[in-house]
Order: structure tokens, then sequence, then C-alpha cells
């Protein structure tokens, strides 16, 4: 999770925040960026919250994705005295609105490439040349940026993103194998959305997190590769504190001969020690019984 001042997001991917990899913090433009994995075919969701307990001002997390904006979501001030429960200082971005009475999940999606692919939603033949040089500055990137707000009134929702996939020429060099796409739509009632007024000309925080595939990441040195076993070490079998003619019960088990000769061996040796002590200390015990009769 990246955090500035109060302020922590971070992207959340089956319900658990995903490995920030490259932490940068730029204070002179009160950025924060990092690197994670991207999955395709993954669902996700971008999670903000903002643990100044005191805070009386509302704020909004305004998301963009790929360079194109996604929407925001509202985190209403707290009242005086108001319990800072996790609902009210947390606020979490899923779904974008594809028209007024729909939305749809955010997802990982492998990037289309011209000259591969048809544009699905359109039925056409592409005209590759076109997309050479369309490739977002942006793509690859996840952006919240947290703005202080003033709530002005209600409305209807109209910002909709639309419903297709980002494309790119397959030699452009701004290529990247992923980028992010919708899930299945889903019909919900007509959308009412709060209006906000952004106070001041910059955002509080400008949280951004570049996407990859974890091997992409690997090979460019930005996370640590997957700690593996080492090749030809063998698992250590469960040591057995059992005596030895317990394992002697014809159930195949490897037993090593000559090592329970050494331990039969070793018994003999302390059971003749031990007669040995015993015997000494009888006769010990018979001589100073001997020397008090005589002492009488």
């Amino acid at each position: 999770m990246l955090s500035y001042g109060t302020l922590r997001a971070c992207i959340r991917v089956d319900g658990q925040a995903l490995e920030s990899y490259g932490i940068e913090t730029f204070p002179e433009e009160n950025k924060v960026t990092c690197w994670i994995a991207s999955e395709a075919g993954k669902t996700f969701s971008v999670v903000w919250q903002d643990i100044n307990h005191a805070r009386q001002y509302h704020q909004t997390g305004d998301v963009t994705l790929d360079g194109i904006h996604g929407g925001g979501q509202l985190m209403r001030a707290l009242s005086f005295n108001e319990p800072p429960t996790y609902q009210r200082c947390t606020a979490e971005f899923k779904y974008v609105n594809t028209s007024m009475n729909s939305i749809r999940p955010l997802t990982f999606s492998r990037l289309q490439l011209t000259g591969q692919f048809h544009m699905k939603w359109a039925h056409i033949l592409i005209d590759e040349d076109q997309h050479l040089n369309s490739a977002h500055a942006e793509l690859g990137e996840i952006s919240l940026a947290i703005w202080p707000v003033n709530v002005i009134g209600m409305g209807y929702q109209r910002n909709l993103v639309p419903a297709k996939g980002t494309m790119v020429h397959e030699r452009s060099k701004k290529a990247s194998s992923h980028c992010v796409g919708f899930g299945e739509e889903i019909r919900v009632p007509p959308q009412q959305v709060i209006n906000v007024a952004r106070v001041g000309t910059t955002p509080t925080t400008t949280f951004v997190f570049r996407y990859r595939p974890f091997d992409r990441l690997v090979a460019d040195g930005i996370a640590p590769p997957p700690i593996q076993p080492s090749r030809g070490t063998k698992r250590e079998a469960p040591v057995d504190v059992s005596d030895p003619e317990d394992h002697n019960d014809g159930a195949g088990l490897d037993i090593d001969d000559e090592a329970l000769r050494e331990l039969n061996v070793l018994k003999a040796q302390v059971k003749r020690l031990e007669e040995r002590i015993s015997t000494t200390r009888s006769v010990k015990r018979v001589k100073i019984e001997s020397t008090d009769m005589r002492s009488q």
C-alpha cells in the first residue's frame, strides 16, 4: 500500500492489496508512484483511505485508467466527534458507468494489437497505420488523484466510459501486453451522482500504479524473482524416536542394518557398564558395613 501524509492507496485483487514494487515519492508534486503485477482476466479495484480522523472536509478520488478518466469516488467529511469507522475513512472504486443504467467491473486484460485482431464491437477491418502512434503515454498506468471538494448538488450520471478495448499498433514501442478492460455488463437503475466542485488547482496527492505482468517486472529488475527450492535437494525424512526393534515389522522400511548393529553394540556396552557400577556400589556398601562392625 502506498502512503503520503494521512492518505493510503492500493490496488486490490481477490480481497488483497497487490504488492508494490519500486516505490518512489516526489514531494514537489505530491505524487507517489510504484509498479504492480497485473494478471489478465483478474478483476481489481482502486482503494484509498484517509487516517486523518479530524478531517472535516469532503474529498474525492478521481481515477484515470490508461489515460482515460474513469470516474470518481466521494469521501464525505467527518462530523464533529463522529467515530472514524473503516467505512467512513475508506473509499473503493471498482466499476465504470458505461450507460445510464449499466456498469462494468474493472479488469486487467490482454492488450489488443492491430494486425492480429479485428474490432469485435465494430466488425470491420482495422486500419493498422492509424494506430501506429496511438499508444497513450499513460498506457499501463492507473492513477488516483485526491482532491478536496465542495458538494454542490445531486444529478444523474453523465460521464460515461466507452465500452471498447484499448488498441495499439503491434510495432508501437509504447505497447505493453496488458491494459485495463471491463468485465460483463451489470444492469442497474439510473445512477444518481453527487456533483462536486474542486477546491484549489492541484490535487492533495496523486498515486500512480504502473502495471505489468509479473514476469516482465522480474525481467526488468523491478520485482525480485520468486524463491524456488534448490534442485537436487532431497526433503529430509522425519526422525522416528521409537526403538529400532519396532521398525522390524516386515513393512518394507529401508533400515540401515549396520547402524542397528552399532546401536545394539552400544546398548550392550551400556548394560555392562551399568552392571559394573551396580557391583561396585554393592562392594563398597559391604566394606562400609564391615568397618562399622569392627569399630563397635
